[in-house]
C-alpha cells in the first residue's frame, strides 16, 4: 500500500481544517492539523511571546517524531499557512520534506486558493473567534505582505474554494489523489522547492 503524506497550504479562512478533517475521513488517514502544535504553544507559552516558537518547535519535533513511527502504509493528512518569504514558514515546510522523505512517502503539496472578498467574509465566522485569525486587517496585512508557498513540484496541485463548501472541496481532492496515486513517486528533496 502506498503510504502517502498530503499537505493542504493556504491562507488562514481557506477552510483547510474542514476540508482537512473530510478529506482525512475519506481517505482512511490521520489528520494533523497546524492548531494541534501552534495550540499547545499558544496556551502553554502565550500568544505574543518569544516562547511560543520555542514551544512550538518542541511541539513539532516530538508529533513528527511520533509520526515517523507510525505504519508505513498509513496516510496522512497535514495542513499549514505556509508562507514562501517568511522563514519559520520556510523551514516548516522543510520539515515537512524531511517527514515525507523519512517515511519513504510520495508528498502531494496541495494549495487552497479563494478569492480575497469570500476569504475576509469567511475568516469573520463565530467558530473562529478567540481561536483563529479573525480580524482581516490582519489578514490583508498577512496577504499584502507575503505570497503563499507553492512547491516548485509536478504534484502540486492548486484547488479554487471560493465558492464551493468543504465536502464538495475535499471529494474533488480525493477524485484528484486517486487520479495521481499510482504515478506517485517518494518525496525528494526537489519539494523543498517554491516558487
Amino acid at each position: 500500500m502506498i503510504n502517502m503524506i498530503i499537505h493542504l497550504n493556504g491562507w488562514p479562512g481557506a477552510g483547510k481544517k474542514t476540508i482537512g478533517a473530510i478529506l482525512a475521513r475519506m481517505l482512511g488517514a490521520r489528520f494533523v492539523h497546524n492548531h494541534l502544535l501552534h495550540d499547545v504553544a499558544i496556551v502553554c507559552a502565550g500568544f505574543d511571546t518569544p516562547a511560543r516558537w520555542s514551544v512550538y518547535e518542541q511541539v513539532r519535533k516530538a508529533a513528527y517524531e511520533g509520526l515517523l513511527s507510525r505504519p508505513s502504509g498509513e496516510w496522512l493528512v497535514l495542513t499549514n499557512a505556509l508562507c514562501k518569504t517568511a522563514p519559520r514558514e520556510i523551514e516548516a515546510w522543510e520539515h515537512v520534506v524531511r517527514l515525507a522523505i523519512q517515511r519513504n512517502a510520495p508528498l502531494l503539496p496541495i494549495v487552497l486558493e479563494l478569492d480575497e472578498v469570500e476569504n475576509m467574509r469567511r475568516i469573520q465566522s463565530a467558530e473562529r473567534i478567540g481561536k483563529k485569525m479573525s480580524d482581516p486587517d490582519e489578514l490583508k496585512a498577512c496577504i499584502s505582505g507575503h505570497t503563499l508557498q507553492y512547491p516548485d513540484v509536478p504534484e502540486t496541485y492548486t484547488l479554487d474554494v471560493t465558492s464551493i463548501d468543504a465536502e464538495t472541496a475535499a471529494a474533488r481532492l480525493v477524485t484528484h489523489i486517486r487520479q495521481v496515486e499510482h504515478l506517485s513517486k517518494p518525496a525528494t528533496l526537489n519539494h523543498l522547492l517554491l516558487r
